[in-house]
């Protein structure tokens, strides 16, 4: 790849965090044509530690990245100290917003006063619950409720409208991601959602301008992302990917689960129609005997969990009130999206044009001829973001040299909190179930007298309600005799009395 021996430029390090892997990479931009240059990448496979999207171990993450970190120091020759961070899964989402303002101008027109108002606006919004705002991202702007415009400034009317979507993150998750860096020594540099950051790599302007979904295939989870009008309009993560496939393969072929991966992208396809019958591969099973199975099989499982998939997909965008508007359809990408076949199987289940995101916007062809672009598509989005916010450091103090025997030591990142007013009404609260609800006797408790009653499918109910009726008839029973035949009539009284029930 690319020499690092470049002075005076901004480097970029971004760190993708995923289910199955932690895809770390740094990149440069040249000043010459204003394309990216990435200069290194390193995949480290995590385990137990990311489930979902959701971190569940930060310091086995926190090792993971250490390790990708010390591989790309050496590859490059230098200390990184920061980076963008990238993160999706169930801990994040969208929601979209709407505030207006009205227009003080005598005439009726849009100044730069309703438009800072309106801003400062949408800047107080605060979430409800153990969520943070990650991104505001501007939508359109309304004039009287029905005139949709691109820029306000100068239009005319009586209310300004804005619509903004908001993307969120759990405080959870952050606190984690923040853990874990701070446990690879890496200060935090911007946390971004991935799903906002593929559009500007994978889309031409006029597939993001018509309107296009990106399906992003991960290991546990799939994303789906929705673009119109330049924007980003709506985004969700499907809790389904291709590590499904590889259940199946390592349950129904007793397959190792350490060649499955391997087997899947030698010989697996989406369509299982354009396999032979009778071709077989040679495989280890689990007990590192080798076999010979089918290939047709490995196909036939590929595609039927690429069908539930899609199905998902399909009922996503309908959710969404976008499956039939979207003229350019379909974007695949991710690191299961390399199956032959999978546009086809793509297109006939959601009955639209599908292709694969192979071409990444704003890489040099070095770049481009590289890497892979499935499964590391998000982590150069990062890198592009990276380059063109470049809200962190600059060279000298990212990506320097490696001093000797000498480590740095970064504080843990804060999340900064700011004093907000406005209450965010219109994001779902997290639903936790309240302990009260655990007590579920304690109404019949407060009404209870002496006794507190026994559950109606106990033992000891039936024999109470038997009980209690003999015990009133003991005083109605008859005075005991002296003659020999009204002792006889007292044996046989004595003979039903309590005592030999």
């Amino acid at each position: 790849m690319h020499g690092v021996g470049m002075n005076n430029k901004e480097y970029v390090i971004g760190i993708d965090i995923g289910s199955s892997s932690v895809v770390m990479a740094a990149g440069i931009r040249n000043d010459q044509n204003e394309e990216f240059s990435v200069l290194g990448v390193e995949v480290q496979e995590v385990e137990d530690c990311v489930k979902d999207g959701d971190i569940t171990n930060y310091i086995e993450l926190g090792n993971a990245i250490t390790k990708a970190k010390t591989a790309l120091e050496s590859e490059l020759g230098r200390k990184i100290n920061s980076a963008y961070i990238g993160i999706s899964g169930r801990s994040v989402y969208c929601v979209r917003y709407e505030d207006y303002v009205e227009i003080s101008d005598k005439t009726g027109c849009v100044t730069e006063v309703e438009l800072r108002e309106l801003n400062a606006r949408i800047e107080m919004v605060v979430p409800g619950g153990g969520d943070d705002i990650i991104e505001r991202i501007p939508l359109r702007y309304t004039i009287d409720d029905h005139q949709h415009v691109k820029n306000p400034l100068g239009a005319f009317g009586r209310k300004l409208s804005a619509t903004y979507l908001f993307v969120l993150a759990g405080k959870h998750q952050i606190d984690r991601v923040n853990r874990a860096l701070h446990r690879a020594d890496i200060k935090v540099c911007g946390l971004c959602v991935n799903p906002t950051l593929l559009p500007e790599l994978l889309l031409s302007n006029d597939e993001k301008e018509e309107g296009v979904a990106i399906v992003d295939i991960g290991s546990d989870l799939t994303d789906v992302s929705i673009v119109k009008e330049g924007k980003l309009w709506y985004f969700s993560s499907l809790p389904i990917g291709a590590s499904a496939i590889n259940n199946d393969l390592h349950e129904f072929l007793k397959i190792s689960r350490k060649d499955i991966d391997q087997l899947k992208k030698r010989y697996g396809s989406a369509l299982a129609e354009g396999v032979p019958d009778n071709t077989t591969v040679p495989v280890k099973t689990a007990g590192h005997a080798k076999k010979q199975i089918l290939q047709r099989n490995i196909a036939e499982i590929a595609e039927e969990r690429m069908k539930d998939i899609a199905g998902f997909v399909m009922r996503e965008l309908k959710a969404a009130k976008f499956s039939t508007k979207l003229p350019c359809g379909v974007v695949l990408t991710g690191g299961s999206a390399y199956l032959s076949g999978i546009e086809d199987l793509f297109a006939r289940e959601l009955q639209m044009e599908v292709r694969l995101g192979r071409m990444l916007n704003g890489l040099d062809d070095e770049s481009q001829q590289s890497i892979s672009a499935f499964p590391q598509s998000a982590v150069v989005g990062l890198l592009l973001y990276g380059a063109k916010h470049n809200a962190c450091e600059t060279s000298p103090e990212m990506l320097r040299p490696i001093p000797a025997n000498n480590p740095v030591t970064t504080p843990i990142p804060e999340i900064a909190t700011k004093e907000k007013t406005d209450i965010f009404t219109n994001i779902p609260p997290v639903t936790v179930p309240p302990i009260e609800k655990v007590e579920v006797e304690e109404p019949k408790e407060e009404n209870n007298h002496e006794e507190t009653p026994q559950p109606e499918d106990t033992v000891v109910e039936p024999k109470e309600e038997q009980d209690e009726p003999k015990s009133e008839e003991k005083p109605k029973m008859k005075e005991k005799k002296s003659g020999w035949m009204d002792k006889f009539r007292n044996w046989v009284d004595d003979m039903f009395t309590d005592e030999y029930i």
